[in-house]
C-alpha cells in the first residue's frame, strides 16, 4: 500500500513539474493585440506595426491585430496594458513620454516598473535645427553664441523629451534659453525670424533644409541620422547623454518570461525582415532594437537623468 501511494505521488510530482512546459508549449492558441495609445491616422508605430502584425501572425501561427486607443497622452492605453492579464496576448508600443517623463512628474497611476519591456524598437528623428543664415553651426557655437546673445526656443511644451533635451543643452553651454512652448510648433517660426531655434523631427523639416532655409544643429538619437551623417549628436558633441524620443515594445510585468522571451524574439525577427525595414525607412522612424536587459538599464538611467533635469527646471520637486 505505501509503494502505491509513494508511486502516485511521483506521478503527481512529474505532472506538477511537466505542466509549465505543456502550458508555455501551447501558447500561443489565441489572437495577440498590440496596443497602440495613440490615433492612426499617420501614427509611424501604427503603420510599422499594421505590417508587422500578418507575418507575426504567420509565425506564431494565431492572429496578431492591431488596436488604436488614443487618450490621456498615451498614458490611459499604458495602464490599460499594466492591468491586462499577463499571458503574452496583450502587447503594447509605447514611448518614452508616459514610460518616463509622464511617470516623474506623477501623471501617471502607474510605475515605470509595472510593466516588462519586449526591448525598444526605433526612435522619432527629432533635432534641433534654426535658419540656415545664423551664426553658428553646431551646439558648441551655439551656446558661445546663446552667453552673450537671447536665443528663443520654440518647443511643445517643458515636459515634452525634445525639450528636456534642449534645455539640459542650454545648462551644459552655460546659457538660458527665452523659451515658448506652442500648441502648434511649425518650423516657419524659424524661417519667419519669431524663433531662433526649434526642437522638432526630420520629416517636418526636411523640405526646409533641402531648400537652404533651415539647418540642423544636432539630432536626438544615439547614432546619426542615415540622411545626414555629417551632423552630430547631442551626446556626441558634449551636451548630453545618448537620449532618444524612443518607442518601446511592453508586456504586464507579471508576464512569465518564457513568453515574454518567445514574443520579444518573434517581433524583432519580423521587424528585420527586409519588407519591414523598407517600411520603417518610409514612415520616417530610426530602428535601433535593443534588447530585454538593455531596455530596462536604459530606462533606470533615464528615471535618474531627466529627474535631476525636471528638478532643475522646476517641473518636479
Amino acid at each position: 500500500m505505501k509503494n502505491k501511494i509513494a508511486s502516485l505521488m511521483l506521478v503527481v510530482m512529474f505532472f506538477a513539474l511537466a505542466l509549465p512546459g505543456i502550458c508555455l508549449a501551447a501558447w500561443p492558441k489565441k489572437p495577440i493585440m498590440i496596443m497602440i495609445p495613440w490615433p492612426a491616422g499617420n501614427d509611424p508605430s501604427t503603420m510599422v506595426a499594421s505590417a508587422m502584425a500578418p507575418v507575426m501572425s504567420d509565425e506564431l501561427g494565431v492572429p496578431v491585430k492591431v488596436v488604436n486607443k488614443p487618450g490621456g497622452g498615451a498614458v490611459l492605453a499604458t495602464n490599460e496594458l499594466r492591468n491586462s492579464r499577463p499571458d503574452g496576448y496583450t502587447m503594447g508600443l509605447i514611448s518614452i513620454g508616459p514610460m518616463i517623463t509622464q511617470v516623474l512628474r506623477g501623471k501617471t497611476p502607474y510605475a515605470n516598473e509595472d510593466l516588462k519591456p519586449l526591448g525598444l524598437v526605433w526612435s522619432s528623428p527629432f533635432t534641433l535645427a534654426c535658419r540656415a543664415d545664423a551664426p553658428y553651426n553646431n551646439l558648441k557655437e551655439l551656446a558661445e553664441y546663446g552667453r552673450t546673445h537671447e536665443l528663443k526656443l520654440a518647443h511643445w511644451g517643458l515636459g515634452a523629451v525634445p525639450t528636456l533635451i534642449a534645455m539640459n543643452a542650454g545648462k551644459i553651454g552655460g546659457f538660458q534659453w527665452k523659451e515658448t512652448a506652442y500648441k502648434d510648433l511649425n518650423p516657419l517660426l524659424v524661417v519667419k525670424g519669431d524663433a531662433d531655434v526649434i526642437t522638432f523631427s526630420i520629416p517636418g523639416i526636411k523640405d526646409y533644409v533641402e531648400s537652404g532655409k533651415m539647418k540642423i544643429l544636432a539630432c536626438m538619437l544615439p547614432d546619426r541620422l542615415p540622411d545626414y551623417p555629417d551632423v552630430p549628436t547631442v551626446a556626441e558633441q558634449g551636451f548630453g547623454d545618448a537620449y532618444s524620443i524612443w518607442f518601446g515594445a511592453f508586456v504586464a510585468a507579471q508576464t512569465p518570461d518564457d513568453i515574454a522571451d518567445q514574443l520579444s524574439d518573434t517581433f524583432f525577427k519580423v521587424m528585420a525582415r527586409p519588407e519591414i525595414q523598407k517600411v520603417i525607412q518610409n514612415v520616417g522612424v530610426i530602428p535601433h532594437p535593443t534588447g530585454p536587459a538593455a531596455a530596462r538599464k536604459q530606462m533606470d538611467s533615464e528615471l535618474a537623468n531627466f529627474g535631476a533635469i525636471m528638478k532643475d527646471l522646476g517641473i518636479i520637486e
